[in-house]
């Protein structure tokens, strides 16, 4: 089933920008607690898991995004 037919192209523009910035929220509070954590590296190291992760899901988003004629 094409799930992305059953939506219109301004829905998936909203759903696309709605996660990018959900994306993006989270990425910054990683960012926090790598400042946060000081010295403790299981910190940084879990923070900088999670960053690279999230900089994955918003390049694909933000690819998607683009293929609507859009961009963030």
């Amino acid at each position: 089933m094409d799930y992305s037919a059953l939506l219109t192209t301004e829905q998936k523009k909203a759903i696309l920008g709605e996660r990018i910035a959900q994306f993006a929220s989270e990425a910054y509070q990683h960012e926090i607690n790598k400042k946060m954590a000081g010295d403790n590296q299981e910190v940084i190291d879990a923070a900088n898991s999670s960053l690279a992760i999230l900089d994955n899901a918003i390049t694909i988003h933000q690819e998607e995004l683009a293929k609507l004629g859009e961009t963030i």
